[in-house]
């Protein structure tokens, strides 16, 4: 029993080790969750839609835009989303700028 014991203790600490090894994920892994797993630069962990206050929730690496498209100058092209941080933006492409997930489409309640 001790034996199976130092085993897991064992398996444990390694596996520790290497979900620490800094290593970034890419755009399209998994990120979040139980495993902590964080994207590289220039990328957020987006969870689901409507999937904001799961703890230990996991998401999709994306890219974080650089700029957002706007119709004319000056007016961003308006089509509201609701951040997880009960935000409301413009565009799904300010939302994604700002590094926050959706909770909704439309203006936050």
């Amino acid at each position: 029993m001790s034996k199976l014991l130092g085993i897991c203790a064992a398996l444990a600490f390694a596996l520790s080790i290497a979900l620490s090894s800094g290593a970034d994920a890419k755009v399209g892994a998994k990120c979040g969750g139980f495993a902590g797993l964080k994207c590289g630069k220039n990328e957020f962990c987006e969870k689901p839609t409507g999937t904001c206050f799961f703890a230990d929730g996991e998401g999709t690496c994306v890219r974080v835009p650089v700029v957002c498209p706007f119709a004319k100058k000056g007016a961003a092209i308006v089509s509201p989303v609701c951040g997880c941080n009960n935000k409301t933006y413009g565009n799904d492409c300010l939302r994604q700028h700002a590094k926050v997930s959706k909770a909704h489409d439309g203006k936050c309640w």
